[in-house]
């Protein structure tokens, strides 16, 4: 189903005509069906720019202007979400789609062949450099090769993972600004009607997602459990005055949105790591599940797992942070500083506690902030709880992915190429 290129502004019905409101498809589009995407992203523009498509073989610039656009989309939704969550004492707090924005642009420069051998390069004596005495610095060069193989199928396993998370919360985002923007934000207009009916519509949407044909390469679908949650600290956060509590709010929120996502890309993450690629999407595409069984394999294939994560970066505006390392503290702050902001460092909400205590594995030591094995569920959300933490009202992340001329070029089907040596400073240049 196409829509038009922007929406009216949805406006907020009556409880008892809302309940009888048709419920809407949630279909997707096929290649092709549109080559134009508009701003605001509006949930039909969310479908329209997750088309339809086989990752494992379909050709490298779809996936290159698909994953753009899914950046700028997040991007969209983010800076709407701040907005609407924001009152008027003017403070930013960063969501889950701010976040989201970067870590698809990461994924888009890896798709990139030029970049992806260029990040590799750079971070290649890096590797040689921190690598246990025992492994030998040969084994780095062979690694590289073997990320592109197949094809570039890790990439690929990556792109399909990003689209997937897009369409999932990204439609339940862009449902969210759809059924919340113009709700009376004071404590006497809450109505939990509202948000009994949005969460309907969400979870029907899950439900219909669950059954895409294989061609979408789906993982096995986590309990909807903590997205709902999460999506209801946002809720809560609407009606909240004190900047503070409203902070933890959001934290709250993004939290558990990044668990449900980092649970849906477990088997995406896993077979983009395998040593055994054959193997690993062969049975992502048979069980939705990257993981190889057999300890003739398995273990081989953690040893490789545990190799690449010393490469993987993930860029945002002013930073590339290499996950092996310890989350150093935000460009510019002097030496010492805190590393979470002043009304995040010490929280309040019992549910921010426990949230805490569940994901952060830290025990407030800075060299327990990183990762060594990206294929641990565990890791990387020890990794993504502090940095959404310490990085939630960043500056720096709110800045435009793209320029506006590449993104009015991306969104009318253009495709873009990445060209950088700095990419805090990209310089993109359109393909010919």
């Amino acid at each position: 189903m196409i829509g038009p290129s922007r929406r009216p502004r949805r406006r907020s019905l009556p409880p008892r005509r809302r309940r009888t409101a048709t419920r809407r498809s949630y279909t997707t589009h096929r290649p092709g069906e549109s080559a134009w995407v508009d701003r605001p992203i509006s949930s039909d523009e969310v479908r329209r720019i997750a088309s339809s498509g086989y990752p494992l073989w379909e050709s490298i610039d779809v996936m290159q202007l698909r994953n753009r656009r899914i950046t700028i989309a997040y991007y969209d939704l983010a800076e709407r979400l701040c907005a609407l969550l924001c009152r008027k004492d003017g403070r930013r707090d960063a969501n889950w789609c701010t976040f989201a924005t970067w870590s698809s642009m990461t994924i888009g420069t890896w798709i990139e062949d030029e970049v992806a051998q260029e990040q590799r390069h750079r971070h290649g004596h890096r590797l040689r450099l921190r690598l246990p005495r025992l492994v030998p610095n040969g084994l780095v060069a062979i690694g590289r090769p073997l990320v592109q193989r197949k094809d570039g199928t890790c990439y690929r396993c990556l792109a399909a993972g990003n689209r997937f998370v897009f369409l999932e919360i990204g439609l339940a985002v862009a449902l969210f600004l759809e059924s919340f923007a113009n709700i009376d934000r004071r404590s006497s207009g809450r109505d939990d009607d509202n948000w009994t009916e949005y969460w309907d519509e969400v979870h029907h949407m899950l439900l219909e997602l669950a059954h895409l044909d294989p061609s979408w390469l789906l993982t096995d679908a986590p309990e909807p459990e903590e997205l709902r949650l999460g999506l209801r600290q946002y809720y809560e956060a609407l009606f909240v005055t004190d900047p503070d509590e409203r902070a933890e709010l959001i934290l709250a929120g993004n939290i558990l949105i990044a668990a449900y996502e980092q649970r849906r890309v477990d088997g995406y993450v896993t077979a983009s790591l395998a040593l055994f690629t054959t193997r690993a999407i062969r049975n992502l595409v048979q069980h939705r599940s990257g993981a190889v069984a057999g300890w003739p394999w398995r273990w081989p294939s953690r040893v490789f797992a545990r190799l690449m994560t010393r490469g993987l970066v993930l860029n945002t505006g002013d930073e590339q942070l290499l996950v092996s390392r310890p989350l150093p503290r935000i460009p510019g702050t002097e030496e010492g500083a805190p590393l979470f902001p002043t009304d995040l460092d010490t929280v309040t909400t019992p549910l921010l506690q426990a949230l805490l205590t569940r994901y952060d594995l830290s025990r407030g030591m800075n060299r327990r902030r990183r990762v060594r094995d990206w294929t641990s569920f565990d890791e990387r959300m020890n990794y993504i709880t502090n940095l959404f933490r310490s990085r939630q009202q960043h500056e720096s992340l709110f800045v435009p992915p793209f320029p506006p001329e590449i993104e009015a070029a991306l969104l009318n089907g253009r495709l873009t190429v990445v060209r950088t040596t700095d990419t805090a400073n990209p310089n993109l240049e359109p393909l010919n």
